[in-house]
Formats: structure tokens, sequence, C-alpha cells
């Protein structure tokens, strides 16, 4: 058995069954290898970039772990990407880059390159992934593998990369192979930190719990569900990384600087925050750290000691646990106990996100655009049942991520973490791949151009992705920037100052896709029935022509509770049980 041969076995043999690959001949022993393998399916993007955004929608959407391989030199560099994506958002995946010929591998970094194509991958992507190195002898083979899929797949998940020179790829595997013992994982030893959590919770007037993407990572979503049953009237609020969580009893909203419907009233009103499976970000807290829930005594649960050492919201008790692991080890804590009596609160944080809704009646009186805040809703309503979304960076990442209305068991993702434009195309093709689903995919005009040439792989493999733009015509989310921060100077935002969009509709057309154009709420419902029943790739052209205004939305120098556009001054305070922040009478325009 050759290198090439192994590495196709060994990943079929760890449940993998899709890869993806970009040819390159430094990289073509193993793609051939993968492609012998009766029991591997091989698929081929346009780009390694996509392929990198393929291999996280893909985990995303299945909690599968695939595959991406590329050649050296550039191929490698143009995954970086998408590893990045993976590392942010704490996804496994597995990268493997064909390498020059070891004799002509540079001998120190005096020498800026030997080989033709010669470029030390390993050295650009640690920073990005949990693990990577370069295979130097036979020896290492088996072992390094081993131990890389090891680290993408246990603790706070991420993706690796193995390099391997094309003389090695050669070589005959040796009898006895090297392995990799995984170290011995400490238990659960948190009884006493429980116990303080549980004595915190009950002395509660305003409980509140958060949760995080570490939380469908952990494949703990129903635990969560049946700890909200267990403890009954506490609210359940969510980050941006689980928008996708059903729970009406307990549901208390999205919170952020860019919050959903309610404002953060219900976060920001909290005594006690339980926080599982999110670090509790910057995009949470607004710029004003410590005004973040300010009141509450705060438990946060994350699975990455290193990340309850720094925190921008500072936890009164941190435990350094897997999310699944400690609601289960909660559950038997109040197992049988008696858990106050909230009602009253509950009901009053269901009643602010009732009260201040994300998509308000006036959006729908638009005559020359679609409101994209209106799209999104009558979007989730078609939805069904175990639907996938995936939606891209940008204005039509924060108007999904505040409207959108799940229903249960949807995958609803995008890249938050590093944030990429490009992404949701490629991620889509990668979730329909592994669910063998239909995929909504979201995006704007702006981000489909990074990565359009993926149409091509919707036709050749007549993936049912459903390709929805929202068309404004302009990099929406950075010109309203500028009208904070640079007088609404537009260089490069919009087709007025540099920035111009093809025709998007004929692009696809020429790809032999569908294309359909939503230009008004005439066609509106009927239109996206339309899109979502086909049962091939479709591409929707939605006309929002000039929008830019996400709303609510909050600057730097405002907590989270004070979001624009204000409330009157009155009714803001009659909203705030705690002391609102010095200030609050004159809040600043973000």
């Amino acid at each position: 058995m050759t290198v090439c041969e192994y590495i196709a076995d060994f990943l079929e043999k760890k449940g993998v069954k899709d890869i993806f690959c970009v040819d390159g001949s430094a990289a073509a022993g193993i793609i051939v290898a993968v492609a012998k393998n009766k029991r591997l399916r091989y698929y081929c993007p346009l780009h390694e970039q996509s392929g990198s955004f393929a291999v996280d929608g893909y985990f995303k959407a299945s909690r599968k772990v695939s595959a991406m391989i590329a050649t050296s030199g550039p191929g490698g560099q143009n995954l970086i990407n998408g590893i990045a994506a993976s590392y942010y958002d704490s996804c496994p995946a597995i990268y493997i880059t064909g390498q020059v010929n070891s004799r002509f591998l540079k001998p120190n970094d005096k020498i800026r390159q030997l080989g033709f194509q010669e470029n030390d991958i390993v050295s650009m992507v640690k920073p990005v992934t949990k693990y990577a190195v370069m295979l130097k002898d036979i020896e290492q083979v088996s072992y390094e593998f081993e131990k890389a899929f090891y680290l993408a797949t246990t603790g706070r998940p991420g993706p690796v990369l193995i390099d391997v020179p094309m003389d090695i790829q050669k070589m005959t595997m040796p009898t006895t192979l090297k392995r990799h013992n995984p170290p011995h994982q400490p238990e659960f030893n948190h009884d006493k930190e429980l116990s303080i959590c549980f004595d915190m919770l009950v002395k509660a007037k305003r409980p509140a719990i958060l949760l995080g993407g570490g939380v469908w990572l952990a494949d703990a979503v129903k635990d969560c569900r049946k700890l909200a049953d267990k403890l009954k009237t506490v609210p359940v609020f969510v980050t941006w990384n689980m928008i996708d969580y059903v729970d009406p009893e307990h549901y208390g909203g999205k919170i952020g600087t860019f919050g959903g419907d309610g404002r953060n009233f219900g976060i920001q009103n909290c005594d006690f925050l339980l926080s599982i499976g999110s670090r509790i970000s910057g995009r949470i807290t607004g710029g004003i750290l410590n005004a973040f829930a300010r009141a509450a005594k705060k438990v946060i649960v994350d699975i990455d000691g290193e990340e309850l050492k720094y925190q921008q919201a500072k936890g009164d008790l941190n435990i350094c646990c897997d999310a699944k692991v400690f609601v289960n080890k909660f559950l038997n804590i109040i197992d049988k106990k008696n858990i106050p009596d909230y009602s009253w609160w509950l009901d009053k944080v269901k009643s602010w996100r009732l009260s201040y809704p994300v998509v308000r009646d006036e959006y729908r009186k638009t005559k020359n655009y679609i409101n994209p805040y209106v799209f999104v809703k009558v979007l989730s309503g078609f939805m069904k049942k175990g639907d996938v979304l995936v939606h891209e960076a940008g204005g039509n990442c924060v108007v999904t991520s505040q409207a959108f209305e799940a229903k249960l068991n949807q995958r609803v993702f995008s890249n938050n973490g590093n944030s990429s434009l490009g992404y949701a195309l490629p991620a889509a093709i990668g979730a329909c791949i592994a669910t063998n689903k239909k995929v909504i995919s979201i995006m704007g005009d702006g981000g489909i151009n990074f990565n359009i040439q993926e149409l091509q792989m919707l036709k050749s493999y007549n993936l049912p992705v459903k390709v929805l733009i929202f068309n404004n015509r302009s990099f929406g989310i950075t010109k309203l920037y500028r009208d904070t921060n640079f007088n609404s100077e537009y260089a490069g935002v919009d087709g007025k100052h540099g920035l111009i969009f093809p025709d998007l509709i004929k692009i696809s057309k020429a790809y032999g896709i569908k294309a359909v154009k939503i230009k008004n709420y005439c066609d509106l419902n009927n239109k996206i029935n339309y899109v979502l029943d086909s049962n091939e790739p479709v591409v929707c052209d939605v006309n929002m022509a000039g929008y830019y205004d996400y709303q609510p939305r909050l600057g730097w120098r405002s907590p989270i509770e004070d979001q624009y556009p204000f409330l009157d001054r009155k009714e803001f305070l009659e909203n705030m049980i705690i002391e609102p922040i010095s200030g609050w009478e004159n809040p600043v325009y973000p």
C-alpha cells in the first residue's frame, strides 16, 4: 500500500465519505487514490477557497467531518480563508496538501524558494489550525494522520492540515505502523461549582440562560431544551450561532449589538446569567464591556480554558467543560429540587419580544424595492421543519440573524467567527452534499461575486441549492459604516463610486441554471414558493435596490439595551428594571 492509498483508506475508515479536491501535480497521486476507493466520493469545486468553505458547511449542516485536498504553493494558499472560517467557528476539518519532492525543499528560511511552487504552508496555517505538520519520513505517516484527526475532533474542535511531499506519497507504507496514543481525558470534576451555580440560580429574582454555538457543537440542543423545561420559567436567549434554537415556551430572543425582537431588554435586566457555550464576544457585549448584563451574577461555561482566562464579559463563576456534559450534570443537580416560580419575569421577557419586533409594519409599504426584513420573515414562513439555511456575511447576515424565525430541527448557520464574503454559496454546496437535502442560501450581490464560479458546481452535480441574492447594488453594511464614521464618503462601496456588479440573471443562465427576479411584493410569495419547491438549483435575484439601513443597531458608546432607533426617553426608562447607564438621557447616534 502506497502512502496515497493509505491516506484514502485512513479517511474511509474514519467515516469520511465525501472529499473535495482541486487538482495539481503535487496532489494528483492523493486524488487518484481517493478516486479509486469505491467507498469515497469526490467533488471538484472550481477554486480551493470554495472547497474549504464547502468543508465548513458540510460539517455545520451534518456534524460529519469531510476533507479537502489541494496542491502545493497557490493551491494551499487559496485554502487559508476557509481554514480560518472553520478555526474561528470551531469546526473540525481535514486538509491535505501536496508538497514538492523533499529534495527540492529549501534547507532554511534564508532561501526564499527552491522547488517550483514550493511553499511553507504549515507555517502559514499554524495560527488558524489546531495542528499542522509536514511529513518528512515514511515512519511518521500513520502517527501524524491519527494525531491530526484526533485533535480535529476532540476538545474544542477545529481544522488540521497535513502537508505531504510527492516522494513520500509514492513510498510503500511500512508493515509496522507507529500509532498515536490519545492522552487520557480528565473526568468532569466540578461538583462544587455546580452546587454554587444552583444556589446562585435559586437566589435570583430574574435569572436567564444564554446559549452559544458551543451548544450545537457539543450536540446538546435537546439537552438544553430539557434543562429549560426543568427550570420551567427561566427565559432562554441565544447568540447568532444558535438562531435555529426552538423553544417557544422559554424563548427570550436573539441578543447582541444587532439585537433581535425585544431590543435586548431581557438579557440586560436579568440578575443571574448562565451562559453555556459562548465566549460572550464584543458582538454580544457592545463596546461598553462592563455594561453587559451588569446587574447579573454570571456563570460562564466554556470548553476552552484559555477563553475563560481572557473574558470580555467577566464571569463570577467560570466552568471549563463541554456543554453537553455540563448540562446533564446540572440536570442531575436540579432533579427533584424545588425551582422558584419566575412566571412574572418570563412573561415580562416575552412581552418585550412582542412589543419590539424587528420586522415593523411600515417595512411592508415600500414600493420600489423589497425590504430585506420582510423578505426574511416571509421566507421563514415558507421554510419547513428540518430545512437548511446558509447565509453570508454582511448586511444579509444581520437581517437574517435578527429576523429569521426558526422551526424545529432546522439548521441555520453562517461563518460568524471570520465573517467572510464568498462563504454562503460553497458552504451551501457542502451542506447539500452532506445532507442530500434542498439547501437555501442567502447572500448579497457583493458576496455572490467572490465565488460565483461555483454556480458551475451546482449545475455539474445538479445540487438543489436555492441561491437567494439580496441585491442592493452596494456593499450595504460597509456603506452604513461610512455614514457613521466617514461622513458618507462612499468610495468603493456602490455603483456611483467604482463598485459595479454584473447582471446576475444573465450570468446564472450562462451556467445553465434557472434564474428568477423578484421585483416587488406583488410576486414575492409566489416566486419564493416556486424557488423553494423546485428540485433543481435556482438563482433568485431579489430587488432591494438602495437599502442598507439595518435596525436595531448599536453604537460603541451605548449599552446594548439602548439601540438605534432610540426609544422615547420616558419609554426607555420604563423598560429598565436596573439602573440605566450614565448619560442615557442623550444617546449618541451609532
